[in-house]
């Protein structure tokens, strides 16, 4: 990148970030803003500046030009606190200081991640009412749990070995924890989007909320509350718990192919060509039946609630895919391939997160990525036939029919889908 498209990419970034400080304070009264367009615009300049000479002179002219800026900034905030105001913040500031550092980072050969950091600050300087609404509804017990989640995956996570390792090389300690942060994680997301929606949006949402965490759990307990709504249950809520079932349907392939892409990235592509169609049709048969069914619904979800960071239980889910893991292994071992595959496929009735997880532990060398992607599809049809059937008993044959499409057609299609590419 030549030196005059980094001072123009510096510049750029300080005028993004400042078109919203600008904005944000345009009612202030003259002179009593830190820094506007202009002066950001300037900044960003500055520190592309400082950038350039380090590089081309010294990386001491950096350091000085950087700390100049850095002054002029500090001491134009000290003066702010001087002034009779009730409030001043100290965003600009921390702004300002960005900018010159962004600016730098870009003339010193790191555009893309100058660009991207300038969005990012742009973004989450444009969304100080949501975050201070959102910070306001937080509970001691949400605060915890955030710092709990951070601790599992930004501090335990990176410290452990990503290496293979205890009988038949089964345990990878990264991935097993790497397991605990996805399923907390799950349950952390399920939690947020509860609280942001609401029982009041409906048991629509609520299912398909709930299926983040089990959709197994969702359905079967809304094919209970089916049969439970009998010949005179309302059609109104048969239809709304229906419309419940087709959205779990339509989340489990969806959130095996987020799971699949985290745990065995090289299968992805050939496991989205035996289940991409099915979660296609699933969502727009689900937003079909949706649109028809209650606005309003009134029900409560379906009982998946929650704690916002269920950490034992991902503990102890961890120790069940290990455990599947080290079977897996055994198996292979003794019996070879086809063992395994049973195995996978065995497991998915039951649980097709742990069926997953263990099929994206096996040895490469052993299965290539087009049969790892058909192993990674067996529990999904697996767990989706059992629900199937579940839902025609629970139901009743008569209201089940109409509330197992959905799982009908997901079913029909990735088993067509393996068997054409059998």
């Amino acid at each position: 990148m030549t030196p005059a498209l980094a001072l123009l990419l510096a510049t750029g970034i300080g005028l993004l970030i400042g078109l919203e400080r600008g904005w944000r304070h345009r009612d202030e009264r003259a002179g009593g803003r830190i820094a506007g367009i202009r002066t950001f615009a300037l900044l960003g300049l500055g520190g592309g500046l400082s950038g350039l000479a380090a590089t081309a002179l010294s990386p001491w002219f950096g350091v000085v030009g950087v700390a100049g800026l850095s002054i002029v900034i500090i001491l134009a905030h000290r003066a702010r606190l001087d002034e009779p105001d009730d409030y001043v913040s100290a965003t600009s500031a921390v702004a300002g200081l960005l900018t010159v550092s962004l600016g730098l980072i870009v003339a010193i050969g790191y555009p893309k991640e100058g660009i991207i950091a300038g969005g990012t600050a742009a973004l989450i300087l444009s969304m100080r009412e949501e975050l201070h609404n959102w910070l306001r509804s937080l509970s001691e017990k949400d605060i915890k749990a955030a710092a709990q989640y951070g601790a599992i995956t930004l501090v335990v996570l990176p410290l452990l070995p990503d290496r293979a390792m205890g009988p038949y090389e089964a345990f990878n300690p990264r991935m097993l924890w790497l397991v605990v942060a996805f399923v907390t994680g799950l349950s952390f997301a399920g939690y947020w989007a509860s609280r942001r929606f609401g029982q009041a949006r409906g048991l629509i949402v609520a299912s398909a909320i709930g299926a983040t965490y089990s959709s197994t759990a969702v359905t079967l307990d809304l094919a209970r509350r089916l049969r439970g709504a009998g010949e005179g249950g309302a059609g109104e809520e048969k239809a709304t718990l229906r419309a419940g079932i087709a959205a779990a349907t339509a989340l489990m392939p969806m959130r095996t192919l987020i799971l699949c892409a985290v745990v065995a990235p090289q299968a992805l592509g050939s496991f989205a060509l035996r289940v991409g169609p099915a979660v296609a049709a699933a969502t727009l048969y689900a937003l079909a039946v949706a649109i028809r069914a209650s606005k309003d619904g009134d029900g409560e979800g379906p009982k998946t609630a929650r704690n916002p960071f269920d950490f034992w239980p991902a503990v102890g889910f961890a120790a069940m895919v290990a455990a599947i893991i080290l079977f897996s292994r055994w198996v292979i071992d003794r019996y070879g391939d086809m063992g395994a595959t049973f195995v996978i496929g065995f497991t998915g009735l039951y649980d097709v997160d742990a069926a997953i997880i263990a099929a994206g532990s096996l040895p490469q060398q052993e299965f290539g990525q087009e049969r790892l992607g058909l192993i990674l599809t067996l529990p999904v049809l697996a767990n989706n036939a059992m629900k199937l059937v579940l839902v025609l008993g629970l139901a009743g044959l008569r209201a089940g029919l109409a509330a197992a499409v959905p799982l009908l057609l997901v079913t029909a299609m990735i088993g067509g889908a393996l068997l054409i590419s059998l």
